[in-house]
């Protein structure tokens, strides 16, 4: 099945969008020489994205808004445990990255889904 220029292009920047946490992790671990709990904190708020997708195939999310809002809050929450897991203090900080990396795991998601939408 030939998929459409509008399928590429969501599929493309889902990906792109998916990759920016871990991009920013690396760079800080490369920078810092040994840091590398920002890829941890990607790794949780993927977690999170990925049980949203999960409830979305489980058809349990019907809309693309309720896709994004669960992607963005799972994945901000888990991001946001697994810092203060490694021994973050909780502050403004932890909650701008976590909101960060959870707002590009649900615009991955949401891209995602525009992509690959299911047999319903």
């Amino acid at each position: 099945m030939k998929r459409s220029y509008q399928y590429s292009v969501s599929q493309s920047l889902s990906i792109l969008f998916g990759a920016v946490p871990f991009a920013f992790a690396l760079v800080r671990a490369i920078r810092t020489g040994d840091d590398l709990r920002y890829l941890w904190v990607a790794f949780a708020a993927l977690l999170g994205a990925a049980i949203a997708e999960a409830m979305r195939r489980a058809q349990r999310v019907r809309t693309l808004l309720r896709l994004g809002l669960t992607a963005f809050v799972l994945a901000t929450l888990l991001a946001t445990a697994m810092a203060l897991l490694l021994g973050t203090q909780f502050g403004p900080g932890v909650l701008l990255v976590g909101s960060g990396y959870g707002a590009c795991l649900a615009a991955s998601c949401v891209l995602y889904a525009l992509a690959h939408p299911r047999n319903t």
